[in-house]
C-alpha cells in the first residue's frame, strides 16, 4: 500500500514540474511586461517631478514601457 501512494506522489510530482517548466516563458514574459511599465512609468514620474513637467513624461514613460513590455511578449509568443 505504500508503493501505491509512492507512486502517486512520484507522479503527482512529475506532472507539477512538467507545468512549471511549460509556464515558465509565459511567466517571464509577464514579469517583463509589469517591470517595463512600472520601471518606466516610475522613471517618468520622477523626471516630471525633477523638471516639473507633470504629467507629460510620466504618460512617456507608461507608454514606452507598454510597447517595450508587449514587444517583449510577443518575442516569447511568436518563438519557434
Amino acid at each position: 500500500m505504500g508503493n501505491d501512494s509512492d507512486h502517486f506522489f512520484e507522479k503527482s510530482l512529475n506532472q507539477f514540474q512538467r507545468f512549471v517548466r511549460q509556464s515558465g516563458p509565459a511567466a517571464g514574459a509577464a514579469y517583463t511586461l509589469m517591470g517595463a511599465i512600472l520601471f518606466l512609468g516610475a522613471l517618468g514620474f520622477f523626471l516630471d517631478q525633477y523638471f516639473n513637467t507633470s504629467p507629460v513624461l510620466l504618460l512617456l514613460g507608461l507608454g514606452l514601457g507598454i510597447v517595450v513590455g508587449f514587444y517583449e511578449l510577443a518575442k516569447t509568443i511568436f518563438k519557434k
